[in-house]
């Protein structure tokens, strides 16, 4: 297993190519290019074939949109159309997402759906390697209802994210991750879901807070943290209005004893979260 330090300078250079590199700089990579890792060519830094070689327990090949739900807050728009195929700009809200995916490389996708369930059918045109899974429990049920029909999915490093998220960054989508994070942006005081830090890792999980980090429905788990879930979700699922549970309150909150989860920090305009029919008009008036 490389360090974290050694992941982060070879995914950057796989990501921007040859960099420059001054001397102190040279001097902290002294080890990783002994490795083989780097190729180093003048004053010029570049990720050597076997450096790559390094990243690939690293690469992210699989991802699960939760689409199921209804998004009543999003009515008229969502009458007869599920909220992640509402039309912002000329492009469905999902699309953002597949887009920023497919860019990088992923495309084991499955999206779970529920709500006018055959609609996302239209998105096969162009994403014709989507899988769908079907949730009939979201009318009466949470999110974590969606993910228990995914567990067997949950067999490797996979991506978890909200179908009504309108990305405007797609890099966002990283193409390697190295531990469980979630994503998240730094606010003052929030009325919506967030959490804080401490060493490192998302605690205080909750409704509301100051000084604190406002959670997007966008995260990564490790092989060894989706094996966890695969336990935990069911059990948590089982007790009272364990139901009725966000299913990130699993691992966040429920059971934060067994998952070390890292904050990646984005920007709050990364993503445009429409919660609302006039905050829908909104941003189509932009």
């Amino acid at each position: 297993m490389i360090s974290r330090a050694q992941f982060e300078l070879l995914t950057s250079l796989a990501k921007t190519g040859p960099i420059k590199v001054e001397k102190p700089q040279a001097q902290s990579v002294a080890e990783i290019l002994a490795k083989g890792w780097l190729l180093k060519r003048d004053d010029l830094l570049e990720i050597s074939p076997s450096g790559l070689k390094e990243l690939e327990p690293y690469q992210v090949k699989q991802a699960i949109i939760m689409a199921a739900g209804f998004g009543s807050r999003m009515l008229p728009a969502t009458k007869d159309t599920p909220k992640p195929l509402v039309e912002v700009n000329g492009r469905r809200i999902i699309e953002t997402l597949l887009d920023a995916l497919v860019a990088a490389e992923i495309k084991d996708i499955t999206v779970i759906v529920g709500y006018q369930r055959q609609k996302f059918k239209s998105l096969l045109a162009n994403y014709p390697f989507l899988k769908f899974v079907t949730n009939d429990d979201y009318v009466n049920c949470n999110n974590i209802s969606s993910m228990l029909k995914v567990l067997d999915r949950l067999d490797r490093g996979t991506y978890i994210c909200e179908a009504d998220l309108y990305v405007t960054n797609p890099a966002i989508i990283s193409k390697y991750q190295y531990d469980s994070n979630i994503l998240g942006y730094y606010c003052q005081e929030t009325t919506d879901w967030c959490f804080k830090l401490q060493a490192g890792y998302v605690t205080d999980y909750r409704q509301g807070n100051t000084d604190c980090y406002n959670e997007y429905g966008i995260s990564y788990w490790t092989k060894e943290d989706c094996a966890q879930l695969r336990q935990d979700l069911p059990a948590v699922y089982a007790q009272p209005e364990g139901s009725q549970q966000f299913w990130e309150s699993v691992p966040l909150k429920w059971c934060q004893a067994n998952y070390q989860v890292r904050l990646r920090e984005c920007q709050k305009e990364d993503i445009v979260e429409i919660d609302s029919y006039q905050e829908l008009l909104q941003i189509r008036q932009k």
